[in-house]
């Protein structure tokens, strides 16, 4: 499947963009290309941005806003950090951020391959509020889901596929609106 995938790298040295691209012809993508904060334009291959972590996190969120504000064809693209040992709270800290996943290395080539293509199988959510697009931000919490907080804004959910043959295919989207509050009694 990574065969017909192309592998978007982003780091902040040559260094970094070069473990990055070992990394994904190890891994057997179609094609890998360099990218800063912005994006090139996409072609006929599915995009998967690889993203080491020393980039810092402003580089970070400044990618994660251009891929979520990005066409369709981006917007939907994972974004996968790939970074060393760290406290859980870190990789909890690019999962808030929108990563669709972060990857502890040093992996083997089949786990890696495993995690990456997990990215374009079966069917993928992710939710819009007035200021984020992407992944659920609290799938790793330990709050259990019936017990967060209910949010007071209206949200969209997408519901989509990525698939190398086709892109992206959104297959439902759902609209919430802001819960309704009481009316205050006015005497």
């Amino acid at each position: 499947m990574l065969s017909a995938c192309k592998a978007t790298i982003v780091g902040r040295t040559d260094a970094q963009r070069e473990f990055l691209s070992r990394v994904a012809i190890r891994c057997g993508f179609a094609s890998v290309e360099g990218a800063g904060p912005e994006l090139p334009a996409s072609d006929a291959l599915l995009r998967m941005v690889l993203v080491h972590r020393q980039i810092g996190d402003d580089v970070l969120m400044t990618l994660l806003h251009s891929v979520r504000h990005g066409a369709e064809d981006v917007r939907f693209s994972p974004v996968i950090v790939l970074t060393d040992e760290c406290p859980f709270e870190v990789i909890l800290g690019y999962i808030r951020m929108g990563a669709d996943d972060v990857i502890v290395l040093p992996e083997n080539k089949d786990v890696l391959v495993q995690r990456f293509e997990s990215q374009i199988t079966g069917t993928h959510i992710y939710y819009e509020t007035g200021d984020y697009f992407g992944p659920d931000r609290r799938r790793m919490e330990m709050t259990p889901p019936d017990t967060r907080r209910v949010g007071v804004a209206g949200h969209a959910r997408y519901h989509f596929m990525r698939s190398p043959g086709e892109g992206i295919k959104i297959t439902r989207h759902e609209v919430f609106a802001a819960p309704l509050r009481p009316m205050m009694d006015v005497a």
